[in-house]
């Protein structure tokens, strides 16, 4: 080998040390930087023109894009079932459980407790005012349990909207990051920050819907739903649009005040809607348009039950819902008649006396509130339709609309449980095949005695030449 040979060789050897040196460096930077994926350092021994050492070809971004395409749907799995178990959380908490003093069942038996108390003493007018204030505070939990849910499908019809800007904004990016990594290529320039860059904002497309990621030619992407709806292929983006309130209110539905978002500016069919399901924009509708629907429809039936009862055992309507006719949504407007509800100046013993307009109970006729005491502790059929069936009495019937919402609960977070853990699983590969500091530690003990090889190559050929020139 020659003098320049050895120096052409030697100083490969530096510069390869060097590149691979920031590669490792940057790689201990961003071991914990959200979508970066490790780089190697691609070297290959040149021997153009006889001339011996390493040249660089590039600098490899390493993923495994199979992994990547699992870790994402897990994500998406993940993300449905974590809205879900927070939607059943809060309508639980809401509902309560039996025996708690916010629950409805315990309102139920306060009311109940109050009738008891009065019919005892139907002529102390404590008593009576007493009931009275049971009974508005019954109807005053079925109303904030109602609001409850109203609200849950205001706020998923908020988040619908967010998940269609977001997925509208990141398709956007995607699209154009695509454009740019071409360019790079092409120009064959390091594109790995750009291609960090976009895989960032396909993590998040697949929280909102599951994202499949397909390479095409150029460095560019192509992204499908796990459905198979084309999101992105080629260098225009779907668009998503919606309209819709942040408020909704129990008289709305799907096709009633409610809509689906439209893709590419066609509206898109309930049956179409399988093809983005998976990720939190389902959920959201999920919640808006089935589940919080279905809490919704049990509160009223138990609305309704409560006023039917009372009013078959007398004939007076000690309950009643201002607008009347539909039933939907009278959980969240059944009311004490006002003419017994002292907070609008009502007479409590018209509770006694009865609301018909004939003449008067004697103030010791416990009568009519002894008949509301057997209608609610009568084994009637269902009222409404919730889906509940057997004859029972109203407090059995708080009692299974309780346990329904805590059994939904705890099978929500079991789901959530089993998703999530699939997610760490796949996330424990990904890592696996992500930085590893001890791994680039060891890398860059390896570059370090490179340089020093090949650093004492040119003090050896220094040297050398030294003595060359002093003879």
């Amino acid at each position: 080998m020659s003098i320049a040979q050895a120096i052409s060789s030697a100083m490969s050897g530096l510069t390869a040390t060097a590149r691979g040196t920031e590669t490792v460096a940057a790689n201990l930077a961003n071991a914990m930087t959200p979508g970066y994926a490790r780089r190697e350092t691609v070297v290959s021994a040149q021997t153009q023109g006889g001339a011996g050492g390493v040249r660089v070809d590039g600098i490899a971004r390493i993923v495994n894009a199979t992994l990547l395409n699992e870790s994402r749907i897990a994500s998406s799995a993940s993300n449905e079932a974590r809205v879900i178990s927070a939607f059943q959380g809060a309508m639980e908490t809401r509902i309560g459980l039996p025996g708690e003093p916010a629950a409805l069942s315990t309102a139920l038996s306060d009311f109940q407790t109050a009738l008891a108390s009065a019919a005892t003493r139907p002529d102390d007018e404590i008593r009576l005012t007493q009931l009275a204030s049971a009974a508005s505070a019954l109807a005053g939990r079925l109303n904030g349990a109602s609001d409850a849910v109203q609200a849950a499908r205001g706020a998923a019809q908020t988040a619908i909207a967010a998940d269609i800007e977001t997925l509208n904004a990141s398709l956007s990016r995607v699209a154009y990051l695509n454009t740019r990594i071409a360019a790079l290529d092409a120009d064959g320039t390091d594109a790995s920050t750009l291609r960090d860059e976009r895989q960032v904002a396909i993590d998040r497309i697949a929280g909102i819907v599951p994202v499949q990621e397909v390479a095409r030619e150029g460095g560019k992407v192509a992204l499908f739903t796990a459905g198979g709806a084309v999101l992105l292929d080629g260098n225009l983006p779907a668009t998503f649009g919606f309209q819709g309130d942040g408020q909704v209110t129990a008289d709305q539905s799907l096709g009633a005040g409610l809509n689906l978002p439209t893709f590419n500016g066609k509206p898109l069919e309930e049956g179409q809607m399988k093809l983005f399901a998976g990720g939190s924009l389902s959920a959201q509708f999920e919640i808006r348009d089935q589940l919080a629907p279905q809490m919704q429809a049990e509160l009223d039936a138990l609305a309704m039950d409560l006023r039917d009862r009372l009013q078959a055992a007398n004939g007076d309507e000690v309950f009643v819902d201002p607008i009347g006719g539909d039933p939907v949504g009278m959980a969240g407007r059944i009311a004490l008649n006002p003419l017994a509800d002292t907070r609008a100046s009502g007479n409590p013993a018209w509770l006694r006396d009865g609301f018909g307009g004939g003449p008067a109970n004697a103030a010791g006729d416990g009568s009519r509130i002894g008949g509301m005491i057997a209608a609610l502790e009568d084994a009637a059929d269902p009222a409404g339709s919730a889906g509940l069936s057997g004859r029972a009495t109203l407090a059995d019937r708080f009692g299974t609309v309780e346990a329904r919402v805590s059994t939904r609960r705890i099978e929500a977070e079991g789901d959530l449980a089993i998703r999530q853990s699939r997610v760490e699983t796949i996330s424990g590969s990904l890592l696996a095949d992500g930085v590893d500091t001890d791994a680039e530690m060891q890398k860059l003990l390896q570059y370090e005695q490179s340089y020093a090889a090949n650093a004492r190559v040119l003090v050896a050929i220094d040297e050398m030449l030294d003595q060359i020139l002093r003879m």
